[in-house]
């Protein structure tokens, strides 16, 4: 057989049999212990191609079927309380909404278990059945604990099978341009949250509920059946992980990372929820257009989704999220001086951008956090888990300040605090992580 040189970092001279060269290498490693050990090269980056981009398509369907719809829970909960449930108190309706957003949050914990297992595709077909058949058999409610079952129940479980898949596959496909990519994907939530709001108000007087809710079906069904044939995972099934990454608690940077997230999200949500019947309340608004407001909020979140997902590449996903939550908070607080038309339009277009910013940027930032990649579906879960306990008290808390003699003050006082103290977390988290250097992207 012919002979051949080896690599040089580990012989000077003689050459070796290629038959032989494994065992001498060893034999050269063990007598030479200084010598450095061969490493395995790293992984080459994800080539981000078309299949990239179907993947992003397939994300973009999820998110308009999950945060899309639950975004528009504002729209409802006024139909709620005017119409369908007018005996039940704006608590007792927020319990629905916010019901639903906990059990999607919480699921996901279960969901990134059994994603990482290999069951991306019955995640995707179970969770599309269970969101299609809870909004048609919500056509046929009339009664609160119907409603609870199977707008909140129902629909809230399909919400936990869905979510999680999108951030979590598109990240396996992105590397540069993750967080360009998941903001693109995240867009399908303000399309949802125009879609189906506009949807809901122009449908029910013309072809009643009952109808509108099978029509909102109909919608995501075509929606659910996209992300299902498209989206594949790239990572070989690990079934012997932990619903729990236990070295995550020991995380300062991602543990505080949590905390911002959820004080954020509930404050975000507090007015997507009660924006409408603000309007109708408290400023000279007409009910045509309290209507759309919700609308105008998710246009605006469109752009929010998107540009600073590019610019979050280049200076960090948290660095902007931070600073999206501070600003939030101050335009929350602008809410005390607002009577008229003009200033709840200029508010609901720039609350949406900053809000849809703040929605786009969570699974980047988790990203930029974890050392370890192949945690990244259950930490993704974990976080959602985080953040859905505290979703599921906002806005009833939020329900119950307003009350019945309409405490505005109380509700955006609520709301403000916590989205200040979401920014003060997120501050901590950047802190913690790199130090109080303004240069450094995380």
């Amino acid at each position: 057989m012919a002979a051949e040189k080896p690599d040089d970092c580990f012989h000077a001279a003689e050459p070796i049999a290629s038959d032989n060269s494994s065992s001498s290498l060893a034999h050269d490693n063990a007598a030479n212990p200084e010598l450095p050990a061969a490493s395995p090269s790293p992984p080459s980056p994800p080539k981000e191609d078309l299949r990239a981009w179907m993947q992003v398509l397939g994300a973009f369907c999820l998110n308009l079927n999950t945060w899309g719809m639950m975004n528009s829970y504002g729209a409802f909960q006024t139909y709620y309380q005017l119409e369908l449930l007018k005996h039940h108190s704006s608590s007792d309706i927020a319990w629905i909404g916010s019901t639903q957003a906990f059990l999607m949050f919480v699921v996901s914990i279960a969901a990134g278990a059994l994603f990482d297992a290999g069951f991306t595709p019955y995640l995707l077909w179970g969770g599309g059945v269970l969101v299609v058949a809870g909004m048609m058999l919500v056509s046929a409610t009339s009664l609160y604990w119907q409603v609870f079952i199977t707008q909140a129940i129902m629909m809230g479980l399909g919400f936990g099978f869905l979510y999680l898949v999108a951030p979590a596959v598109v990240s396996q496909y992105f590397s540069a341009r993750t967080a360009l990519a998941m903001g693109a994907s995240s867009a399908g939530s303000a399309i949802g949250g125009v879609i189906f709001p506009i949807a809901f108000s122009r449908l029910v007087p013309q072809v009643g509920f009952g109808w509108t809710c099978r029509i909102l079906g109909f919608i995501l069904l075509v929606t659910s059946v996209i992300p299902a044939l498209l989206m594949r995972s790239q990572d070989p099934p690990n079934r012997g992980r932990k619903l729990i990454d236990t070295a995550a608690f020991r995380d300062v940077p991602y543990q505080l990372l949590n905390a911002g997230l959820t004080f954020g999200f509930m404050g975000l949500y507090i007015v997507f929820y009660y924006i409408e019947l603000f309007a109708l309340d408290r400023t000279n608004v007409s009910s045509s257009l309290a209507n759309y407001l919700l609308v105008i909020i998710n246009v605006s979140s469109l752009p929010g989704r998107i540009i600073p997902g590019y610019y979050a590449d280049k200076i960090g996903s948290i660095n902007v999220q931070t600073t999206v939550a501070f600003f939030s908070a101050i335009l929350t607080f602008c809410l005390y001086a607002i009577h008229n038309t003009a200033g709840l339009v200029v508010f609901s277009i720039i609350y949406g951008f900053f809000s849809g910013a703040f929605m786009g940027l969570p699974a980047a930032g988790i990203v930029s956090l974890s050392d370890d990649k192949s945690k990244i579906g259950i930490r993704i879960g974990m976080t959602l888990g985080t953040v859905g306990f505290g979703v599921l008290v906002s806005n009833p808390i939020a329900g119950a300040i307003v009350g019945h003699n309409n405490n505005w003050i109380g509700l955006i006082s609520w709301c403000g605090a916590l989205l200040f103290a979401s920014s003060i977390c997120l501050v901590a988290s950047r802190v913690s992580k790199v130090g109080w250097g303004l240069t450094k992207a995380i």
